[in-house]
């Protein structure tokens, strides 16, 4: 019953978990801009640091 080509303890494929793992970093680098943005945004309309 065990698959060899399963990761363990997450029952993935290699495959699998390496696409996971890209998407989680492009979602983290998406999530950094928005909130570099946002900070942007926040600097030009409130300068908190002047």
């Amino acid at each position: 019953m065990s698959d060899s080509d399963k990761v363990w303890p997450t029952g993935l494929t290699q495959a699998e978990s390496e696409e996971i793992h890209r998407n989680l970093i492009q979602g983290t680098q998406i999530f950094g801009m928005i909130a570099a943005f946002a900070h942007l945004l926040a600097y030009i309309y409130s300068p908190w640091l002047k």
